[in-house]
């Protein structure tokens, strides 16, 4: 799994947890919401420009190989070593395969969700109220569903 998801699964979860812990648990983590927040957006930021960033690695690898002339050993399947069967012993090394758009996506709509009912849990228990939850919502892209702000 790559990192981008990875921490953005982590922080799905983290939140997740304060959804349903006692109030005072919650209260204790709305005290670090600035921290909560910022994390969400980084995280998705990070999902959203994933990408860019690997197409950026990938022409990085590409131009090092063709300067560098870089060849790795044909791995030989049969032995387990270098394949002496092949015609070429050697050749160029593979590059990374970008992952499946359908992780990233489901990623970041964990992570989007898990904060949105957080926030709604703050609200639900008095440590916000309707402004705070939309300018908190509106931080992280969302809206808020009109039906969640019923106590």
């Amino acid at each position: 799994m790559i990192y981008t998801v990875e921490r953005a699964n982590l922080i799905s979860e983290q939140l997740r947890k304060f959804t349903d812990s006692y109030a005072h648990m919650v209260a204790g983590q709305f005290a670090n919401i600035d921290f909560w927040i910022d994390e969400v957006i980084n995280s998705v930021r990070a999902i959203d420009e994933h990408s860019m960033r690997f197409e950026k690695m990938c022409e990085a690898q590409i131009k090092w190989i063709e300067e560098k002339e870089v060849r790795v050993p044909n791995y030989c399947h049969i032995c387990n070593g270098i394949c002496e069967l092949s015609e070429q012993h050697y050749k160029k090394p593979e590059l990374p395969k970008n992952r499946s758009k359908g992780e990233k996506k489901e990623s970041r709509k964990k992570l989007v969700d898990s904060t949105y009912y957080f926030l709604i849990r703050c609200f639900k228990i008095g440590l916000l109220n309707e402004e705070e939850l939309k300018i908190y919502c509106n931080k992280i892209g969302i809206s808020v569903d009109l039906y969640d702000l019923k106590k």
